[in-house]
């Protein structure tokens, strides 16, 4: 990469490499990024194998993501409280359309995942595309809210689905992101990190901060933009679970009581802003 995707520096600095991917540090702004990265062709044949197929595999990440979900409907609710028309960008298996959906929400969503495209089409009897964006056959202003689960950090170009995600939200409607905060657990646990996996390299093409994500939706002419830490995700294995339980749910209320003021590092992060 010539230049930051977001300051346009050009100035790096290695910060952690996992097997033969090397993630880089703008001198700049302090984006973290893979460096090369792979080709569109490359990721779309990576990601048609991280879901799980098997029944209990897809059981287990419903289990994971099912207390991030709810918390997520009931903050998109308190700011939208009537009921509109929602995309969620990389829906995974469909489950919080079907959240969203028991919610008397209209809801549409985006899966390159083939397992996961045909869960949420079959299982569970959801509107759900392959198509990326942009959509040019979408209007402007055709959504109330627009959603992305764990799904920036996987883009080749964030820029470009975030200005389309502006381009599709109604004037006041909201855009959610929930995306992994890795760096400070990458520098807290060095030199282990490398061997952990925590980007799960080549799947992890961005790493954000909280200052890096204001940055890059203020750009882009969102406003009222606000990150926070809304619930944990359940892991199967004891040790994770532990884990993310005690993290979490003291992120969550440092989150709470410095009304988002202080914001754990290394825990997952939720950003709210309006269109």
């Amino acid at each position: 990469m010539t230049s930051c995707l977001l300051c346009r520096g050009s100035k790096f600095r290695p910060f952690i490499r996992e097997g033969e991917w090397q993630y880089l540090r703008c001198l700049n702004c302090g984006l973290i990024f893979l460096d090369p990265q792979p080709s569109r062709g490359f990721l779309h044949t990576h990601y048609q194998d991280y879901l799980p197929a098997d029944e209990q595999g897809i059981e287990s990440w419903r289990k994971l993501m099912a207390q991030v979900f709810a918390k997520s409907a009931r903050l998109i609710q308190e700011q939208i409280p009537v009921p509109g028309r929602l995309l969620d960008i990389g829906c995974g298996y469909g489950f919080f359309l079907e959240e969203m959906a028991r919610r008397g929400w209209q809801v549409e969503g985006i899966e390159i995942s083939a397992t996961g495209l045909s869960y949420g089409r079959d299982k569970l009897g959801l509107n759900v595309s392959d198509r990326l964006l942009p959509r040019p056959d979408w209007q402007d202003n055709c959504f109330d809210v627009i959603t992305l689960f764990y799904v920036i950090e996987h883009l080749q170009n964030p820029r470009d689905v975030l200005r389309e995600a502006h381009r599709l939200l109604r004037a006041g409607g909201l855009l959610l992101l929930r995306w992994p905060h890795t760096s400070p657990i990458a520098r807290m646990l060095r030199p282990w990190a490398k061997g952990m996996k925590l980007y799960q390299a080549p799947s992890h093409l961005f790493d954000f901060s909280p200052v890096t994500i204001y940055k890059i939706l203020d750009q882009l002419d969102f406003r009222e933009i606000r990150t926070t830490v809304c619930g944990w995700t359940k892991p199967v294995e004891k040790g994770a679970h532990l884990a993310a339980w005690f993290f979490g749910s003291l992120g969550e209320k440092l989150a709470k009581i410095s009304r988002d003021q202080v914001l754990l590092p290394g825990v997952s992060k939720t950003t709210l802003a309006r269109h």
